[in-house]
């Protein structure tokens, strides 16, 4: 018995040997939001953020790449620690959080209730080389919705780009976290002002 199960043993070994190996992943999180928490001005008492909707190409958990022909690759060998719209939902409520204006901050998927909610298209958030220099990139339609009725109050395109000086994962996640910075800080005041109730 042993005999006739040594060939296929050696079999399992050769058949092993051939396998590829398994490229190391590093897993990057979005720097914390540098948000500094404003003392003064109009607050809101609550605000929901849903997740942002997103291209199938957005959807996964790949920093991606756009080339000079305008093709969307990978960043090789990184993962980000969520799908990109979860992620950018998640660090838009830290955001939030630490500005410190609204009373009641919660995800949509919550299902708490809200006076208003924050949602929007996310149309870029990647690494551009089709220009003259490397740069992070996150462009996001956000619309600000009145949950009593489901009407829009605003809308507004948010963008913000980051120059990259060096081509690696830990570099790219930086100038990504930078060109976060950037849109929370306009975000967060339009919604701020936008959310008030109307003079009367």
């Amino acid at each position: 018995m042993i005999k006739a199960l040594a060939p296929f043993a050696v079999f399992l070994v050769s058949a092993c040997s051939v396998l590829p190996e398994q490229v190391p992943v590093d897993l990057f999180q979005l720097p914390a939001p540098n948000v500094q928490a404003a003392s003064a001005g109009p607050r809101l008492s609550t605000l929901r953020i849903d997740r942002a909707l997103s291209s199938e190409a957005l959807s996964g958990s790949r920093l991606l790449i756009m080339t000079a022909d305008n093709q969307l690759q990978a960043f090789p060998n990184m993962r980000l620690a969520a799908p990109v719209p979860l992620l950018w939902r998640d660090w838009l409520l830290d955001a939030f959080w630490r500005d410190g204006r609204v009373g009641g901050l919660s995800a949509a998927s919550e299902g708490l209730q809200s006076e208003l909610e924050l949602g929007g298209t996310l149309r870029a958030f990647q690494v551009d080389y089709t220009g003259p220099q490397a740069a992070a990139v996150i462009q996001y339609d956000a619309t600000l919705i009145g949950t009593d009725g489901s009407q829009i109050v605003a809308s507004r395109r948010f963008e913000a780009r980051q120059a990259l000086h060096t081509v690696e994962g830990a570099s790219a996640i930086a100038a990504m976290g930078l060109a976060a910075d950037r849109v929370a800080g306009e975000l967060i005041e339009w919604v701020i002002q936008q959310g008030q109730p109307p003079a009367r």
